[in-house]
């Protein structure tokens, strides 16, 4: 924006005056505009996270199925625990039948054959709770008489936790990437790899002096340059040694 304005305006000081009352502007703007929809994309990382955790943490226990009769039995009186399922009995006798596969293998027509054979015959409605499904699965489903919902972990966390306003204990967390700390950022700028690049820089630098005229700013560069490309070069704190293969 200043360069621009600058361009125009002969008056650095005015030139400075109006380029920020002009980004002042463009950035309040932007700012409300993107607010919301950041605020909402926030939301939807929290809550992908917490499905994931969710979802690790239930893969870890094994007594999670004492969880989904607890959650059943917020909104249904007639629930029953089995090793692999649950099974709700509604007030017009017709039955729900809760089957967590709590693994983390994406569920195939295999799999969901292998389910189909283990409830048929027990309720008129299968909700099949997964890490992940193919995408042939649901169209595979449809075959059959009884109705099968298939529920990612996402699907579970929005469809299932939150509809029931009751949420697994998370014991479980992945690991998220740690930020890159100062240290890491020197360790990373300081590494041998750079140097050609550093020296490559202040050659290009040095060379468009042949072509332009020389300014402070081309002289301090190039020189900012070729400090970091020996400081690269020869450091032992940020170069480690390669030890070749280690088995």
């Amino acid at each position: 924006m200043f360069v621009w304005i600058r361009y125009f305006l002969r008056s650095l000081w005015l030139a400075i005056l109006v380029s920020t009352l002009v980004s002042a502007v463009v950035y309040a703007v932007l700012y409300f505009i993107f607010r919301k929809k950041k605020n909402k994309e926030g939301l939807k990382i929290r809550e992908k996270e917490d499905a994931e955790n969710m979802f690790l943490s239930l893969a870890c226990n094994e007594k999670r199925m004492n969880f989904f009769a607890e959650l059943a039995l917020k909104k249904h009186k007639d629930v029953r625990r089995y090793s692999k399922y649950i099974l709700i009995t509604h007030e017009n006798k017709t039955k729900t039948l809760l089957y967590p596969k709590m693994d983390f293998e994406s569920l195939t027509i295999q799999k969901f054959l292998e389910i189909y054979n283990a409830v048929k015959g027990k309720a008129e409605k299968v909700v099949i709770l997964c890490h992940s499904f193919d995408k042939d699965v649901k169209a595979f489903a449809n075959n059959f008489d009884i109705y099968f919902l298939i529920l990612d972990r996402f699907d579970t966390y929005q469809n299932l936790y939150k509809f029931y306003n009751f949420f697994p204990e998370v014991k479980e967390r992945y690991k998220k990437d740690k930020m890159l700390s100062f240290k890491d950022f020197v360790a990373y700028s300081f590494n041998k790899k750079r140097a050609k690049g550093y020296l490559l820089s202040a050659f290009l630098l040095v060379l468009s002096a042949l072509f332009v005229r020389t300014t402070i700013y081309y002289c301090i560069s190039a020189t900012i340059l070729i400090i970091f490309a020996i400081i690269s070069r020869y450091n032992n704190i940020f170069n480690f040694k390669d030890n070749g293969e280690v088995l």
